[in-house]
């Protein structure tokens, strides 16, 4: 998983972000980052081919700005 979301992040794709109403990304298979309470009108953050999330900030306009995504293993 962690060499899969690196290549993505290399790939350098854009992120778009737009707002919309809360049932037309969930159409659109957007996974929540919020709890069930999300306002009517939502942020939705797409990077196109690799994920889709609503009710989230970004803090990049581009997957490359992340730099390198590594999961450490919690011990015991």
């Amino acid at each position: 998983m962690e060499d899969q979301i690196n290549i993505w992040i290399a790939e350098a794709h854009n992120a778009q972000v737009s707002e919309m109403p809360i049932a037309e990304p969930k159409t659109q298979r957007a996974r929540s980052l919020c709890s069930a309470k999300c306002r009517e009108q939502v942020q939705v953050l797409d990077v196109p081919g690799v994920s889709m999330e609503l009710c989230g900030g970004t803090h990049v306009n581009n997957t490359a700005e992340i730099g390198l995504l590594k999961i450490f293993q919690k011990p015991g």
